[in-house]
């Protein structure tokens, strides 16, 4: 059961770090686009990341019982 717990806790820290690695490489893109089409692109760019987002408040939860 600890073992399941412990690879669990790694999959959602993993998925974590890799939002936040897929926000650092989008800002090139997004500064080079003028002001009205950022607002525009704006909410397409974070659909996937609200899905996503679950994990890093549960990763906490799952390293402290690890």
């Amino acid at each position: 059961m600890l073992h399941a717990l412990q690879v669990l806790a790694v999959l959602l820290v993993s998925i974590g770090m890799a939002l936040s690695l897929a926000h650092a490489l989008e800002l090139p893109g997004k500064l080079r686009l003028p002001r009205e089409a950022y607002i525009a692109v704006q909410p397409i760019y974070y659909a996937g990341f609200a899905i996503g987002g679950f994990s890093e408040g549960v990763d906490g939860s799952g390293e402290g019982v690890c």
